[in-house]
């Protein structure tokens, strides 16, 4: 406090024909709760009506106060005009914006200044949104226009802002005097918020107070303002921005420092994509040279619906696995009956099709593209780390994922377990974010995502259950606008399902996503008879399998229909599971469920002489240290979460890692696992570096 009664506010107010509410508005600033001397400086952009002179007369009436007001008048060019002229004449050690009606109060400038005064951060906006869930607006038209732009940015720039057009923008002094304008209109909001982010200044939000006017009480904004921002927000992240940093840089070393570090932490992330790029392409090389080694006997039915005939032209792909894909010939009449009874999810055959599309039908380039994939994991994993306070966080969780042998070992696969890792990292993304700032659209992405996801692995299809559950003890919601989030999330998932779902029915199939998810339930299930009754689960299988058909046969008018026999056949798994729940669920205990898939790695490079076994060794010395990290990191993940009773952190770890460990059932195996990565690999990371910090008695990082 101290220190802030020794520096000075600039409230800068740019005036168009607002002889109404001018000054009201005026005497509102002049009498605002504030610690700091102010200079208030109004800019008339060429206003046509009475507004000049009510200003001129205001600023006569209050020349001999503490406040020292000042009035500038220039041509009609636009907000942003009038406001870089303000920002030009300024001199004051923090600056905020301040529109000439009555929507904003000037009371809440103390709370917008504070963390400036304090040294917190160089930029702060007051939100109409931040605590203020049910507030009213001028129209639904304005409160959604608001809401996109503040989403378009957050995408763009992976901030977390909930109010970006709020007028209460609130600056460093030095800061934003340092940095140029283009825009003159409403479009120099988006620009200068694109401007800071970009350069790595920290925007802080600060729930303030808001009293809208309706456009005939003289709202001028329009539905192209809304346009113009979406396209300067979108340009300004692409466009050079060397000039402007090394201006700013300039002004002083504080500033120089941050965006220093912003560059580092863009060389970090990108540095880590590449290398799991190359290291993805290096274990995939024997595949790009013989792609048919990228295969295994669950790609066959994804190339024949991708392929469009591509299986005809891989005779080394049956003479790699000569019995179990047999069946796979489209020619031959087991195809059209196996494949026709186990339907697969459309998405990764869709994303085949793409690839085979633009390549000429390449699979070489196929290959490649799937190391990128897995390697474009590592993005979402790193913004994942910086929402939980801290860019070390996001670079040892993306290393941690860009090392992971199962991660390697299946990019290059003709498999859709990458793919589905991809959706499944930014759905996780996008779900943090909502956590970390409870912005409703990142939560709609989020559950979009999941949906798509379940269209390539239909296991995602319940993930929206434990979702709403985790909402429901999400603090930050009102209780209404809790089971208005949980509903929409459930109607958001049936919409994205509900067509392809409705076309499987119309098939004959039942309400399902796939076919093969049966399939998978009846293995779990002879797991499960294994275990209690003795024998090998494979054999199991085999039984259950044949005492479904001898009922099919028995009965061949009740089970006419596949959809019939699926959803007979379902039933009797769920029956035997819950006749020995807890076995069932004790099963998921093994440890298997989380080994690596070091063998992959081998299979892919084609080791099979002698001198294999030293990189055998190596690759296993690495995996068992990863291994060693990981588990100091979860470790220390679980104990801070504890420690601080943050149970958020751990009902998290359920939703978005938990999940995925239990979800494929007693029969998983490590690719099934993949889905977990993100979040295990971001708590891993997280703790991590929270013990480095106890041991070097730093900051800690703050989580979600």
């Amino acid at each position: 406090m101290e220190q802030g009664r020794h520096k000075t506010l600039s409230v800068v107010i740019p005036v168009y024909n607002e002889e109404r509410t001018v000054c009201a508005l005026l005497d509102k600033v002049v009498n605002a709760a504030v610690s700091v001397p102010m200079e208030i400086i109004i800019v008339n952009d060429g206003s046509t009506d009475a507004t000049p002179s009510l200003c001129t007369e205001w600023v006569k009436k209050n020349s001999a106060g503490p406040h020292k007001p000042v009035y500038l008048t220039k041509s009609n060019g636009g907000k942003g005009s009038a406001v870089k002229e303000g920002i030009r004449v300024s001199t004051g050690d923090v600056l905020i914006i301040q529109d000439a009606d009555l929507e904003y109060d000037p009371n809440d400038y103390e709370k917008c200044i504070r963390p400036i005064l304090d040294g917190e951060c160089k930029a702060v906006y007051g939100s109409r949104e931040a605590e203020n869930r049910n507030r009213i607006y001028s129209a639904p038209s304005f409160f959604l226009g608001g809401l996109l732009l503040t989403y378009w940015i957050n995408l763009l720039y992976n901030s977390n802002l909930t109010d970006e057009p709020t007028c209460y923008k609130t600056f460093d002094g030095e800061l934003i005097r340092s940095i140029p304008i283009d825009g003159d209109k409403f479009e120099w909001e988006p620009e200068i918020t694109a401007k800071l982010l970009r350069m790595g200044f920290e925007i802080r939000e600060i729930p303030v107070s808001y009293f809208p006017r309706k456009v005939a009480e003289g709202k001028k904004i329009k539905w192209f303002d809304g346009l113009q921002g979406l396209w300067i927000a979108f340009y300004w992240r692409f466009a050079r921005m060397g000039k402007i940093r090394s201006r700013t840089a300039s002004v002083s070393e504080e500033f120089s420092t941050v965006i220093r570090a912003k560059k580092k932490s863009v060389c970090w992330l990108w540095g880590i994509v590449v290398f799991a790029f190359l290291l993805r392409l290096a274990f995939a090389w024997p595949g790009l040279q013989n792609p048919h080694r990228m295969m295994r006997p669950d790609s066959a039915p994804f190339l024949a619906v991708a392929g469009q005939g591509i299986l005809h032209e891989m005779p080394s792909f049956y003479r790699l696995y000569p019995s179990s894909l047999k069946k796979w010939s489209a020619d031959t009449p087991a195809f059209r009956v196996v494949y026709g009874n186990e339907t697969r999810a459309p998405l990764y055959p869709l994303w085949l099709s793409v690839l085979f599309g633009v390549s000429g039908r390449s699979l070489a380039f196929a290959v490649a593209a799937g190391c990128l994939l897995g390697a474009l994991v590592c993005v979402p994993v790193f913004l994942s780390g910086k929402l939980f306070g801290s860019d070390k966080v996001g670079v040892v969780a993306a290393l941690f994922l860009a090392l992971n042998p199962t991660a390697v070992a299946f990019s290059p696969l003709f498999l859709p377990d990458t793919l589905f890792l991809l959706i499944v990292s930014l759905q996780v993304y996008f779900f943090l974010r909502f956590i970390k700032n409870a912005f409703g659209l990142n939560l709609i992405t989020s559950i979009t995502l999941a949906a798509f996801a379940a269209l390539i692995r239909p296991a995602n299809a319940l993930w929206v259950i434990p979702c709403v559950f985790v909402i429901l003890f999400f603090r930050k919601l009102p209780g209404r606008l809790k089971v208005n989030y949980g509903l929409v999330s459930l109607l958001i998932f049936g919409m994205v399902l509900f067509p392809w779902m409705l076309g499987s029915k119309r098939a004959k199939a039942g309400w399902r996503i796939d076919t093969i998810s049966s399939e998978s339930l009846l293995k779990n299930t002879a797991a499960l008879q294994a275990e209690i009754h003795g024998g090998n689960a494979a054999a199991a299988a085999v039984e259950l399998r044949a005492e479904m058909f001898r009922r099919y046969e028995a009965d061949p008018q009740r089970f006419a229909t596949l959809e019939a026999q699926l959803a007979y056949r379902d039933a009797e798994m769920f029956k035997l599971i819950l006749k020995h729940p807890f076995r069932y669920l004790a099963l998921h205990l093994n440890p298997r469920i989380l080994s690596q898939d070091l063998s992959g790695l081998l299979y892919n490079l084609d080791l099979k002489k002698p001198p294999s076994r030293t990189w055998i060794s190596l690759l296993g010395s690495l995996t068992v240290l990863l291994y060693m990290f990981c588990a100091l990191g979860l470790g220390w993940f679980f104990l801070s979460a504890f420690d601080r009773w943050h149970w958020m952190m751990l009902l998290l770890f359920l939703l978005l890692s938990g999940y995925y460990l239990l979800m494929p059932g007693p029969i998983a195996i490590p690719r099934y696992q993949l889905p977990a990565l993100p979040f295990l690999c971001l708590a891993a990371g997280y703790g991590i570096v929270f013990f480095g910090a106890i041991l070097r008695r730093q900051k800690v990082p703050e989580g979600i």
